[in-house]
């Protein structure tokens, strides 16, 4: 076959592929976090709620590292095909970027914002064998012991590090930062005493405060959990202006076309009324939060703003 039949071809074979209906192959949704997290605990379910909608398998693939901006920045590098998509959270596309002068990609112009999927509150977390009872007591016992009191984080550039890097200010507790690759290490680390606090989700260790292994000192947020009514919010032990809650969205590469972002939109507001998909985001004490695209566009484009001059705040800043 000369040249230009394989030309035709391609061009024949090209034409046919943009021809088919969208989606005309699996998809592919990247985690920056890796497996067992609450990340990955909320979004595998919700992968297999949209491919019975869209006909095709919906893929999770984990690629963590950076507090997620790996996974980000490779999705933000790939083809607008709607084939790869972001399990964009608050780390990746607004808290991490703003600790840095040259982030790997901008949070607001990189991606395609298709909808926001949830907000949840973080619980501030010891052992339960720590003596304190609150926040204020938490810091009094932290300076008691300079210098050797840690404190978890999912990586360098988390809500989780920033967050506690401003309370450390508005506390005066004495902490030193211990990064780790995600959320699903974290529990371990704590419980096994590698470090004494820590501020996560509640989904992954309301079973370990239950069972008298962990105790939450305060819960971020405007209310109280209703699993945990006894646990005051920040507010309410007085240190405030630490509004920090997590935030969940999906996302594409910048330049997706628009019946595409349509679509996807469509799909994921019905996935998030599935009563299945409520009742698990209930027990994680999340909220389904869906709207449009232009919603959480704008949202993304004020928690970046908002987390730039929290990250100022904190005098956090990573070296590239």
């Amino acid at each position: 076959m000369n040249r230009f039949a394989l030309a035709l071809l391609a061009a024949c074979m090209a034409t046919v592929a943009a021809a088919q209906p969208y989606p005309a192959r699996p998809l592919t949704i990247v985690n920056g976090f890796p497996p067992g997290g609450p990340t990955d605990a909320a979004l595998r379910p919700l992968a297999a709620k949209l491919a019975g909608r869209l006909g095709q398998p919906v893929l999770v693939e984990n690629r963590p590292g950076a507090a997620g901006m790996l996974g980000a920045a490779a999705v933000a590098h790939a083809a607008p095909d709607g084939y790869v998509l972001l399990f964009g959270v608050a780390a990746n596309l607004a808290v991490a970027p703003a600790t840095m002068s040259k982030p790997p990609y901008d949070p607001v112009k990189a991606f395609t914002p298709i909808g926001e999927i949830a907000r949840g509150p973080y619980l501030w977390l010891v052992r339960a064998d720590n003596p304190a009872h609150d926040m204020a007591q938490f810091a009094a016992w932290t300076k008691a012991h300079p210098g050797k009191v840690n404190y978890a984080s999912p990586g360098q550039g988390s809500v989780h590090h920033i967050a506690t890097e401003m309370l450390k200010q508005k506390t005066g507790a004495d902490m030193t930062h211990v990064p780790y690759k995600g959320g699903s290490a974290l529990g371990a680390a704590l419980l096994g005493g590698e470090v004494q606090a820590m501020i996560e989700s509640p989904s992954a260790y309301l079973a370990n405060i239950r069972a008298g292994k962990l105790r939450a000192l305060a819960v971020t947020g405007e209310r109280r959990l209703a699993a945990l009514p006894d646990v005051a919010t920040l507010d309410e032990q007085g240190i405030h202006g630490l509004d920090v809650h997590s935030w969940w969205g999906l996302a594409g590469p910048a330049g997706l076309p628009k019946e595409i972002v349509a679509r996807l939109n469509s799909e994921l507001r019905a996935v998030l009324a599935d009563p299945q998909l409520v009742a698990l985001f209930a027990r994680m004490n999340v909220t389904p939060t869906p709207g449009t695209p232009e919603a959480f566009a704008g949202y993304v484009a004020e928690e970046a703003r908002r987390w730039k001059r929290f990250v100022a705040e904190s005098g956090v800043n990573l070296a590239e």
